[in-house]
């Protein structure tokens, strides 16, 4: 692998021999300093001048020596894409600055703090396949560990909200929501989106954006106030699926806050990244895309393929669109999940609930029954909510006994279940069947 030259401008890259132990290695293809053609020679350190000319840094027995890459070959056999840009980039600042440990240690606790309180307030979005799925990806991009003082690897934290958003903290955790990655389309724009953030974390970039004074001027008062947010947010979203109430006033204030928390810890965390950052790294994602398309063995999964794997968020996100009433944004996701046929129960709920709300024909009432009829026939996951569905439609349909015997089953599934919210709890059932009766004229 030949090394990226990745600037025009000196770049020194030195590490203090005496307290750092050397990553790289290369053969002499020239007597050098005490060493004869052929040997392995430990390699501390990279340059290239104004000219494009490249040097490495060697141990030259009593002192250090630049010597050129004309006479040494480095041995890159085991280095990833994103190991040698480290190596281009990284290694001067760590020879001049050091690993600057407490400011890397005040990055690694924003995460911890984070993680916690995202996990703790049901914010962190679950779903094993779909891990495991990203992983795959994470061991296509980078499968060695990065080079960090605390040594540590890519890792992907998915967070439950509608804004399409990705960020990263320093110890190479990318956190994205689940409405980014509902937005994406195939496997090629997701890595994309993924490799350009891997860039920001092999380049420092957080920990060159931490800016201490502001950082530490109320640290213990800026996590109090996330907290009590992310608490006053959280919300059992398992809700929208058991067919118990989910109140459209939680979902907005869920929205809102989960955009003040990301925002907020964006500026925390070092990553509102500069102009000049985000080109950089849109610059090596798109130099990494390029390398890993000409792999032989490498091929993206089918657009079908993929939505199968994601298709766990794109649900969750057209539901608690639904549930902000941008009803025709909710349409437009079902539309992605139907038109592939890989829809299950929970999405013939949700197309159901769609059609009836955005229509009132015949034949969109229809259509609507027809629906939900299907998913009450798959048994995914027996929605109760699918019959509260059902009975609305039959009573626009004008088969009101029907409906009211859909609402008994309804009342007497609910009446044992635990913990249902007001809203289509039994109460609400009971209603229903007085509605019905009166519309029968049998009240």
């Amino acid at each position: 692998m030949k090394l990226l030259i990745l600037t025009c401008t000196i770049i020194l890259i030195s590490f203090q021999i005496s307290s750092s132990q050397s990553n790289y290695k290369g053969i002499a293809l020239k007597n050098i300093n005490g060493y004869n053609a052929g040997d392995t020679i430990d390699i501390f350190g990279f340059k290239q001048n104004s000219y494009g000319k490249s040097s490495y840094l060697i141990n030259a027995g009593t002192y250090e020596k630049y010597v050129s890459s004309a006479k040494l070959e480095l041995l890159d056999d085991d280095l990833d894409f994103w190991q040698v840009v480290w190596f281009e980039n990284q290694s001067s600042h760590i020879n001049s600055s050091g690993w600057q440990t407490d400011l890397r240690s005040t990055l690694r606790d924003d995460f911890y703090e984070y993680a916690s309180q995202m996990e703790i307030n049901g914010l962190v979005f679950r779903d094993e396949y779909l891990e495991d799925y990203l992983r795959q990806l994470i061991l296509i991009m980078h499968p060695q560990a990065l080079i960090k003082e605390v040594p540590s690897r890519l890792n992907i934290l998915m967070i439950t909200a509608i804004k399409p958003e990705v960020f990263t903290f320093d110890n190479g955790t990318i956190v994205i929501t689940t409405g980014m990655l509902a937005k994406t389309r195939s496997e090629q724009e997701l890595l994309s989106i993924l490799s350009e953030q891997t860039a920001h974390v092999v380049l420092d970039h957080n920990l060159m954006n931490l800016t201490m004074e502001i950082r530490n001027e109320s640290n213990a008062e800026f996590w109090s106030t996330f907290a009590t947010i992310a608490s006053a947010v959280a919300m059992e979203f398992s809700n929208i699926r058991f067919g118990t109430n989910f109140h459209a006033s939680d979902l907005v204030l869920t929205g809102l806050s989960a955009a003040a928390i990301s925002d907020a810890l964006v500026m925390s965390a070092g990553a509102s990244f500069t102009q000049e950052q985000k080109e950089r790294s849109k610059y090596l994602s798109d130099t990494f895309m390029e390398e890993l398309e000409q792999r032989e063995a490498f091929e993206y999964l089918p657009d079908k393929e993929y939505m199968i794997n994601i298709s766990s968020a794109l649900s969750l996100i057209a539901w608690q669109e639904y549930h902000h009433h941008n009803y025709d944004q909710a349409m437009r996701y079902m539309d992605r999940v139907f038109e592939l046929g890989i829809a299950s129960e929970e999405d013939y709920l949700l197309r159901a609930k769609l059609t009836r709300t955005l229509s009132n024909t015949y034949q969109s009432n229809a259509e609507a029954l027809r629906l939900i009829n299907t998913a009450l026939a798959m048994h995914d996951f027996d929605f109760v909510e699918a019959l509260a569905e059902k009975g609305l439609i039959l009573i626009r349909l004008g088969e009101v006994a029907e409906a009211r015997e859909v609402f008994v089953t309804y009342k007497e599934a609910v009446s044992v279940m635990p913990n249902i919210p007001s809203g289509r709890n039994a109460t609400w059932a009971s209603r229903m069947l007085i509605k019905c009766d009166q519309l029968m004229q049998k009240r």
